[in-house]
């Protein structure tokens, strides 16, 4: 995985123009994943829960930007390594989003700058721009940087959840 700003350890690009919450993970999250709110959340919690995003028709809450594992952009676990990339490691582990603004996210495939980014369903939690648009597609981020070619990459973002294509 090319991380393509690697000058960020985490959290937003800038703090001025980013909303950035703290929220609870469902699952071990990789840090620049896209996550989805859960459609339930346990009763003995007031904050909400998240996944990383698997469907392309996906609502898309956020970019987990950090967490209490707090892990690095585009290492390990991702292909079976130490999960040093991991924002959160376990369910019930707080992690933090950008809700809106820019931010580094998992992007999979060739992603030209000012793209509309959707969920990706062929990398969990990648970001990705759609092939064939279709009208459950829902515009999470559009792409500040070019990703130069094919893979798995960790690149600027601005999201802005603009709705179905």
């Amino acid at each position: 995985m090319t991380n393509f700003y690697p000058g960020l350890a985490r959290g937003p690009i800038d703090h001025e123009a980013s909303s950035v919450i703290n929220i609870i993970a469902n699952e071990a999250i990789n840090m620049g994943s896209a996550t989805a709110l859960l459609t339930t959340t346990p009763t003995t919690e007031l904050l909400p829960r998240v996944d990383e995003t698997d469907l392309d028709d996906e609502q898309v809450y956020g970019i987990a930007v950090g967490g209490d594992r707090d892990g690095i952009y585009g290492t390990g676990a991702v292909d079976g390594g130490s999960g040093d990339n991991l924002a959160a490691d376990a369910a019930g582990q707080g992690i933090v989003i950008v809700t809106q603004g820019r931010c580094l996210a998992r992007v999979n495939g060739d992603v030209p700058i000012g793209s509309k980014l959707v969920a990706s369903t062929a990398e969990v939690g990648a970001l990705v721009v759609p092939a064939l648009p279709a009208a459950t597609d829902r515009v999470i981020a559009i792409a500040l940087q070019d990703t130069g070619g094919v893979g798995s990459h960790i690149i600027a973002v601005d999201v802005q959840r603009q709705g179905a294509l």
